[in-house]
């Protein structure tokens, strides 16, 4: 998924990887805190990459409505800001982020979403042809699709580490408290 090496791997592959949560209750407080942070970096990272998928779609979705309904609402381009800022977009997990993202990495989910639909094109959203605009469309659905599968594993490891963590404290207080 992300390019992102730590290790020699990448991050994604750490996160889901064989024995990331696995025997957590066996090691050290300061390994689980990074493994638990090197999951929060990959949700933040993902978490990005889906929005960033999901805005584009939303533009092209909404220029398909345009051309059905017959309407003549002005471009797409024109209604940016109402159409990026129309509902939800999914379940989210109600935080700001916690950590943030390098430039590299900002510019490499933009340039993973740009693969499937160039920039260009959502400029020119008229000069698309229907089957063109569709497929477009369904490309992102499906990066969508396999983005948020992702982030859902990564935030079930996250859940895990977190959990210990808070397990951790939890007996640490018990423990002075006494």
């Amino acid at each position: 998924m992300s390019d992102v090496r730590t290790d020699g791997k990448r991050r994604i592959d750490q996160v889901l990887g064989d024995g990331f949560t696995a025997g957590i209750r066996d090691l050290d407080t300061d390994e689980v805190r990074r493994r638990r942070d090197l999951a929060r970096a990959e949700l933040e990272y993902l978490s990005l990459l889906r929005r960033l998928v999901q805005g584009r779609r939303d533009i092209l979705r909404a220029e398909e409505e345009r051309r059905t309904s017959g309407a003549d609402s002005g471009s797409v381009v024109d209604q940016l800001s109402g159409i990026l800022s129309e509902g939800t977009r999914g379940s989210s997990r109600g935080g700001a982020p916690r950590v943030a993202l390098p430039e590299e990495e900002i510019a490499l989910a933009r340039r993973r979403v740009e693969r499937l639909v160039s920039d260009a094109s959502l400029s020119h959203l008229e000069g698309l042809s229907a089957d063109d605009l569709r497929g477009a469309v369904e490309r992102l659905d499906e990066e969508e699709r396999g983005v948020s599968d992702l982030r859902g594993r990564v935030i079930g490891a996250h859940d895990v580490l977190q959990e210990e963590m808070k397990r951790r404290l939890r007996a640490e207080m018990g423990n002075s408290a006494s």
